[in-house]
Order: C-alpha cells, then sequence, then structure tokens
C-alpha cells in the first residue's frame, strides 16, 4: 500500500523519518497503537508532507476508537493528494469515522420513500438449486417489496444463467424484472424506492461494474473506471465491503455490470435477451449481456446506495478461463484484442460493523461528505 514511501524518504534525507516509520508499522502490526501513534506524529513533525505516514496515524488512532482525532489524520492525508489506492483508502477511512461519529451522536442515515407515481410491478427471476438459498431469498425479496405488486419466479434446473434467465424473461410478468444470485442479500429497507428511483433515471442498474473493459472480467479495469460496492460477509463484527467507486450516488455510462444483481424494464431485459448458445455455462452471461446492452446505446449504471452483501467471491477456474475466451471471441470486433486472465487490479476494502453504519458511510461518499 505505501510502496516507495522509503525511497522517497531517501532522497528526501530523512532517514530518521524513515526509521520512525517502520518503528512505528512494527508497533501497529504487534497491537500496540499508542507507541505507533507516538511515533507516527513525531514522524509528522519531521516530515508532514509524506501522506502514508498521516494515513499511519489515522489508521493506529481509529483502532484505539479516537474516530475525532483519526478522521482529522485521513483528512490531512487527503489534502496532500496522495496516489491511488491510498488516496481511495484515506477517504474511506475518514467517512468511517464520521459515520461512527455521527452513530455515537444518535444519527441515522436518511431513508427514501416511495412516490405513488413511481410503483411499479416487479418480477424476481432467480435461478437456484439449492432449496434453502432459494427461500431465504424468496422471503427477503417478498418483506423488500412489500406493498408493491410483485412475483418471485424461480427456475430450479437451469444447466446455465444465460437460459435460466431467459426462461424466466419469458415467464414474467412485472414492469420491472429484477435478476438475482441466490446467495446476495440486500440490507437496505428503501431497497424499492432507491431501484425504482434509479430505474427512473437509467436503462439497466447494478451494484458493480465497470466503464471500461480492459479483460474478461468486468473489475480488470481497476482504478479510476470501476463503480459501485459489493461486500462478503465477515465475523461477528461485520461485513467486508470493497468499494469499487462509491463517489456518487449512481454511475452512468458503464460498458459492463456485475451479474450478481441487474435490474430493468422488462421490455430492456428482452430486447437484449442472453446468448444462451455461446453462454450455456455459468460465467460471462453477466458480461455479454450488459455489454451488448451498453453498445446498443442503453445505459448501464450502478445504483452505489443498494447495499448487497455476496456469499460467493467467484474465482477463475478453467471453466471460466472457457468462457472467458468466448466473450473475447464474441467480441473482438469492438473490445479489440484482450487477455483472458489479466493482473488482479488493487481495490480497497473495509469492515463495517453494521448496517447503520454501513448506510451511514455510504452517504457521506456519495454526497462527498468526506470532503
Amino acid at each position: 500500500m505505501l510502496k516507495g514511501l522509503f525511497e522517497r524518504l531517501r532522497q528526501a534525507g530523512g532517514v530518521t523519518v524513515d526509521a520512525l516509520y517502520q518503528r512505528a508499522v512494527a508497533a501497529s502490526n504487534k497491537g500496540d497503537f499508542p507507541t505507533a501513534i507516538r511515533l507516527a506524529r513525531q514522524a509528522i513533525d519531521a516530515e508532514p508532507d509524506l501522506p502514508p505516514l498521516h494515513y499511519l496515524l489515522g489508521c493506529s488512532l481509529e483502532e484505539q476508537n479516537d474516530y475525532v482525532s483519526a478522521a482529522k489524520a485521513f483528512a490531512d492525508c487527503i489534502r496532500l493528494k496522495p496516489a491511488y489506492p491510498l488516496s481511495l483508502q484515506a477517504s474511506v477511512h475518514h467517512a468511517l469515522c464520521r459515520a461512527r461519529i455521527d452513530l455515537a451522536a444518535g444519527k441515522q442515515a436518511g431513508n427514501m420513500t416511495l412516490p405513488d407515481s413511481k410503483r411499479k410491478t416487479i418480477s424476481v427471476i432467480i435461478c437456484s438449486a439449492n432449496a434453502t438459498w432459494f427461500a431465504e431469498t424468496k422471503a427477503m425479496y417478498q418483506q423488500l417489496l412489500a406493498g408493491l405488486e410483485h412475483e418471485i419466479i424461480g427456475i430450479h434446473d437451469a444447466s446455465a444463467l444465460a437460459s435460466g434467465y431467459n426462461r424466466g424473461l419469458r415467464a414474467a410478468c412485472g414492469e420491472i424484472v429484477i435478476l438475482a444470485h441466490d446467495d446476495a442479500r440486500i440490507v437496505n429497507a428503501d431497497f424499492a424506492a432507491r431501484l425504482l428511483d434509479a430505474l427512473e433515471r437509467h436503462d439497466i442498474v447494478g451494484v458493480a461494474g465497470s466503464r471500461k473493459l480492459l479483460g474478461a472480467a468486468w473489475h480488470f479495469a481497476g482504478y479510476p473506471h470501476l463503480c459501485g460496492q459489493v461486500a462478503m460477509p465477515g465475523d461477528e463484527l461485520g461485513r467486508i465491503t470493497t468499494l469499487f467507486g462509491v463517489d456518487k450516488p449512481e454511475s452512468a455510462g458503464l460498458q459492463a455490470l456485475d451479474g450478481v444483481f441487474l435490474a430493468m424494464r422488462r421490455e430492456t431485459a428482452l430486447g437484449v435477451g442472453f446468448d444462451e448458445a455461446t453462454f450455456d455455462g455459468w460465467h460471462l452471461y453477466d458480461m455479454d449481456f450488459s455489454y451488448r446492452a451498453a453498445q446498443m446505446g442503453l445505459d448501464c449504471a450502478t445504483c452505489n446506495s443498494l447495499l448487497l452483501v455476496h456469499a460467493s467471491q467467484g474465482g477463475y477456474n478453467a471453466d471460466w478461463l472457457h468462457y472467458a475466451q468466448r466473450f473475447l471471441d464474441k467480441h473482438k470486433a469492438s473490445v479489440g484484442p484482450m487477455q483472458a486472465s489479466h493482473e488482479q487490479p488493487q481495490l480497497v476494502s473495509l469492515p463495517v460493523r453494521s448496517v447503520e453504519e454501513w448506510r451511514l458511510l455510504t452517504e457521506l461518499l456519495t454526497n462527498a461528505g468526506h470532503s
């Protein structure tokens, strides 16, 4: 994360600062945060213009639950305009400290209400061979969509997601269709209002995606092209959210969306359709669908305040590589030559202790509350 710091210190002649920094890092790694704080402050007194020193101080103060002082340290880091990923690390930790300060003061994130003019009928399509997961996912959507006319369509014998979703779309009756994985959990109580509001402005809405394709997975493009956020289940203290790009409420004009969650008008989904001949398995169906939609002039977007926890990290096994090559072969005329495999980009993840903390964190980031 702090690659290049030592070289810069040496160039500045900051041998003492280098030693202080290394000792502070060692103390932090051992959990001795008071010592890390003391040493980091000494280093900052000698070299105040090095962003990593302020970041280390902020992280150590955050571990001591001194969120006011930590927020100031992260703000000092941001002011010095560090490169990515330190810039995003500092911004999200700054917002997290502010969220925890607000929570302690009794503040809550705002809830969006759904006006009658935006009410729509909704079909949720879930391909699932796991009866327990399907039942849990169905119950979740029934609760999230309570008060709206909706249906839950389960496809339990699909041999591939593309063909399964095509079957579900042909059976769907709702004005809006949601295509969702059975191991994805949405935690927003105001989910319906946020989704239907976003669909007023965008053709297809997801939770994560990219403005540009540089490989056979949307996130291979890396910073600054990625948008949205997705969490993984954490320990008893909360969840781990990966923040691809959460600097505004919505990110439009994307080339690709992750298929963990997609929503759109039913006629849009039928007009694009899933290529079940090429993608007759479980991978790249979503990249192909969203990329073709973007090529057709449809606006693919992430709604960055839709908070989703996905139980699967995915992977790049031989099956994925097979379909990745199919995707690249199909789209080589428009995408250009790319590799199925790609160096993993640096991503920024953050632990959140509760849904309310996550909501406040997101609200601060999307409203530029960290500036």
